[in-house]
């Protein structure tokens, strides 16, 4: 089955392509988040093209309380409400210490940037590497 990896933020929105059959997530493109009903139609429009059928999207959950709800989930929380009224398949996925990742991943690489897309992929790779574990 294929998925998509969402890495929501307020300014752009990180996505990543996978399947559970090679359970490798890789970076696909960084969308602006300014007009959400465009959000939504390119996520349509994405998720048809790539025939993905799953939605993973990241959660942040402050390290010291991890059943803290932060304004940035709340607001993640309304992103996926309306992707579920949309009828997609979503799946929450804790992204703490994603963006961390991603930035390493782009000194390492010795580029400057967005790393949305990789923040992305680092959400995705870990629920890929958590229903592997798990079967």
């Amino acid at each position: 089955m294929r998925l998509l990896g969402l890495d929501y933020g307020s300014a752009r929105i990180g996505v990543a392509m996978g399947d559970d059959v090679t359970k490798v997530a890789t970076p696909w493109q960084v969308m602006a988040n300014i007009d959400p009903e465009d959000v939504f139609l390119q996520l349509h429009e994405l998720l048809a093209r790539e025939g993905a059928e799953k939605i993973v999207v990241g959660i942040p959950r402050p390290l010291a309380d991890q059943s803290r709800e932060t304004e940035q989930a709340k607001e993640i929380r309304r992103f996926i409400d309306r992707l579920r009224l949309d009828g997609f398949d979503v799946v929450e996925q804790n992204e703490t210490l994603t963006s961390k990742i991603a930035s390493d991943q782009v000194k390492e690489m010795e580029q400057r940037g967005k790393r949305d897309d990789l923040a992305a992929a680092a959400i995705l790779q870990a629920y890929l590497d958590r229903i592997t574990n798990s079967e």
